[in-house]
């Protein structure tokens, strides 16, 4: 029999540095099209190369763009954990590790705060004193996964996520389908 070889599990592949995975463009148009925003100054505080920013842009006209990293996009040097903006929504994909801290943040910052996280997100213990605290309005999976590798695993991505949604005022929580699609 054949022992088990963990070195080659998942676990042993490399994050990248801050956590810096790009948003395919489908998934913020999904969000985009549920949320229907008018008029109103959304905040990307991890804007990374401004694949997100980029599609908000099309929905709404003003985008505040920043970034921990000097990337050439946006505000650079930027950490969003000490920072504020004046804005109505913070919509982004959050660097995994500290995504706690953004949300708890970023709730004390904009009435609609939307965050593309893991689908088994809320499954940790550890956060489900965020959930109830802060319970959200929406938690919307996507019907598809998106390749937040840009191909370089082969383009067969495995990661399953949903948005988290948090509408000031709104804490029953609803689960809503998105669909692919532009």
């Amino acid at each position: 029999m054949k022992a088990l070889n963990l070195a080659n599990s998942s676990t042993t592949n490399k994050r990248r540095e801050l956590d810096y995975y790009p948003t395919p463009p489908d998934v913020t148009h999904a969000l985009m099209r549920f949320l229907d925003f008018n008029n109103c100054r959304i905040w990307e505080p991890a804007c990374g190369d401004g694949a997100m920013a980029e599609v908000l842009k099309m929905y709404v006209h003003d985008v505040i763009c920043s970034d921990l990293r000097e990337t050439g996009y946006g505000e650079g040097g930027v950490d969003f954990l000490t920072e504020s903006r004046d804005c109505d929504a913070i919509i982004t994909n959050p660097p995994f590790n500290v995504s706690e801290d953004f949300i708890r943040h970023a709730l004390t910052q904009a009435g609609t705060v939307a965050m593309v996280l893991k689908s088994q997100y809320w499954h940790a213990k550890k956060r489900s004193a965020l959930f109830k605290e802060f319970p959200p309005a929406y938690v919307l999976p996507l019907t598809w996964r998106p390749d937040f590798m840009g191909g370089e695993r082969g383009g067969a991505p495995t990661m399953e996520v949903h948005w988290t949604v948090w509408i000031s005022s709104e804490t029953d929580t609803k689960y809503r389908i998105l669909g692919r699609g532009v």
